[in-house]
Formats: C-alpha cells, structure tokens, sequence
C-alpha cells in the first residue's frame, strides 16, 4: 500500500513543480509587459510635458484653462475618472457613429454633445 501512496506523492510533487515552472514563466511575461507599458507612459508622459510647454510658451494658454479642457475631455464619456474610455456616439447632425473621444463629428464638423451618447 505504501507503494501506491509513495507513487501518488511522486505524482503531486511533479505536477507542482510544473505549475511552479509555468507561473514563474508567466509571471516574467507579465514582468517584462509591465516594464514595457511603464517605458510606454515615460514616453507619453515626456511628450506630453512637451506640448504642454510649447502651448503654454507660444500661445499663451493658462493652467486653468488646460485642466477645464482634461476635464471636459474626461467627460465626453460620462465619467469623470481620470480616463478616457471611448464610448459610440452618434452626430446629431448627419446621424453618423463616432468615437466619443472627439469632440467634432469627424464626417461633418458639427459638435457632438454628451447627451448623445449610446452604448
């Protein structure tokens, strides 16, 4: 009987080592996303930081006036948390689906107001 149980410990013992080996592989695949995405925002974040400046310096916009459009920016998709999630709309005026993120119908230039919003 002993043999039996030995035989089914050997089995246990190896299929935790190969679940071992199989998290430590995705959890350096997620490791090294992270380490990309993070590179990715820098990057954002520097360019960014950029156009901030040169609007600032060569057309005088404001701090305030920079942050009144983040906000309206942020709730084009009828949140206001910190992200933009596209969301379809519809133009009122040719009645043609766009992407929330803008703020201008991109077929006839006509504003596209948040209540018009669909999901």
């Amino acid at each position: 009987m002993s043999f039996f149980w030995e035989a089914y410990q050997q089995g246990q013992i190896a299929e935790a080592k190969t679940d071992a080996i199989e998290a430590k592989q995705e959890a350096a695949q997620y490791s090294d996303r992270v380490r990309s995405l993070e590179i990715q925002v820098a990057h954002m974040a520097l360019a960014c930081q950029a156009m901030w400046e040169l609007l600032r310096e060569r057309v005088g916009i404001t701090e305030a006036e920079l942050l009144a459009k983040i906000k309206e920016v942020d709730l084009r998709d009828g949140a206001q948390d910190g992200r933009m999630t596209p969301v379809l709309t519809k133009c009122p005026a040719c009645g043609k689906p766009s992407n929330s993120k803008n703020a201008r119908c991109m077929y006839c230039d006509a504003a596209i107001p948040k209540q018009h919003v669909f999901q």
